[in-house]
């Protein structure tokens, strides 16, 4: 039986409205967190059916991550292009665990073809000398055979461009040649460091793995004795201070790993670049910027004195296209950036180090003497390893604790 033409028209209609109150609704999310109700308030939607909308984002693998204020933490943002030395480059996902646990590594990926290692750092100021000549110490005694970073003055997770994709279907749909420019201006700046303590850092390291948890039992995780004083600390510090950013709606799949055999076995459906630049001037950074930003594809950038880093997700059979628009963006700068391809199923991303905090204090730890010494040891074991007898059922890799 066929579909008369006005009823036709009006089911046209109706999807392409709801297709444009559910990009506005992960648009709201993106930046309040998943409180339905005010939601459906803003977007003018029953609150059911939002609500309806949400646990079909959930249900297809979208999962809501609280961006942490690295700024208002006074954290300083570290990206280094890491080439490993031989002896570990078989032990790459163990070596950069260990950096995850023990020095504010928040996250690597393996670089292909040629291997190296794209690793990001959320270093408190106070410890970022000691921290870069860590790093500094790990290339003497063989564990990089080269380093090359970029500090960033802010960092920001671009939110989902949701004009863009088709929720029915799972896909994106975008047109190359009518770009459309949106730079996120307002997340864009440094930030100054705000008051904070223990539980507030506790509270941020859960939602940042999953924001979509109820506070009830955030509270246990966090190990909250009295609801009442866990909830004074989420509103007043976490929320009424800004210690989070903005929120992702992660459509990719990634998630935050609790250990180095979780390295990411993702779908292939998508494909990471990163884009690393360094010496631009402000307008060379800006015109960057704003050729990326044309795309829906930014995952993630930040910002430097004369550096600007992004990180690209897209789906695989686009990336041609990115390359194009690359090559256009960079001509006028040749020589100062560079991009590099990710190899996902070595990546792995990790939450705010709390255990590094001491409440007493107030301040940040790194003791750069030990954590170096445990690299020494485990230098020292690949060696054996690799030119000695010891077997590799005996070799003991994980670095004692600083805590």
């Amino acid at each position: 039986m066929e579909i008369p033409h006005e009823l036709a028209g009006r089911q046209v209609v109706g999807e392409t409205r709801r297709r444009e109150k559910m990009a506005q609704m992960v648009g709201l999310i993106a930046e309040r967190g998943p409180r339905i109700d005010e939601i459906a308030r803003a977007i003018g939607v029953h609150n059911e059916t939002v609500r309806h909308w949400y646990k079909q984002l959930l249900s297809k693998g979208f999962a809501i991550q609280a961006s942490c204020n690295f700024e208002h933490l006074g954290m300083r943002r570290v990206v280094a292009i890491v080439e490993l030395g031989e002896i570990f480059s078989d032990c790459a996902d163990t070596v950069f665990f260990s950096m995850g646990q023990l020095a504010y590594i928040g996250g690597y990926a393996k670089t292909k073809p040629d291997g190296f290692y794209i690793v990001s750092a959320s270093v408190p100021q106070d410890c970022l000398n000691q921290w870069t000549d860590f790093m500094l110490d790990l290339k003497r005694i063989g564990v990089f055979k080269s380093i090359e970073s970029v500090k960033l003055d802010w960092v920001r997770n671009t939110p989902m461009r949701a004009e863009y994709f088709n929720f029915n279907d799972g896909n994106w749909e975008f047109d190359w040649n009518a770009k459309r420019v949106d730079t996120g201006s307002a997340e864009i700046g440094s930030g100054t460091k705000q008051k904070y303590d223990g539980i507030d850092l506790k509270i941020m390291e859960q939602l940042q793995i999953n924001a979509n948890m109820p506070l009830t039992e955030i509270c246990k995780k966090v190990g909250a004795k009295n609801y009442k004083t866990f909830a004074w600390h989420y509103k007043a510090h976490v929320i009424n201070r800004k210690m989070i950013k903005s929120y992702r709606v992660n459509w990719t799949g990634m998630k935050y790993g609790v250990g180095p055999d979780e390295s990411v076995r993702k779908k292939r459906k998508y494909a990471w670049l990163d884009v690393i630049a360094d010496g631009l001037s402000e307008s060379e950074k800006l015109s960057l910027m704003a050729s990326l930003n044309q795309t829906p594809f930014v995952w993630m950038e930040g910002s430097g004195a004369r550096s600007y880093f992004a990180r690209m997700v897209l789906p695989a059979k686009e990336m041609s296209e990115l390359l194009k628009l690359l090559e256009t963006a960079s001509s006028p700068i040749k020589g100062k950036v560079k991009w590099y391809r990710m190899d996902i199923a070595h990546a792995l991303s990790f939450s705010i180090p709390t255990h590094y905090y001491d409440e007493d204090s107030g301040r940040w730890s790194f003791n750069r003497r030990e954590v170096f010494e445990s690299f020494v040891a485990l230098n020292k074991v690949r060696h054996e390893v690799t030119f000695g007898n010891l077997k590799m059922a005996d070799m003991v890799t994980t670095p004692r604790s600083n805590s």
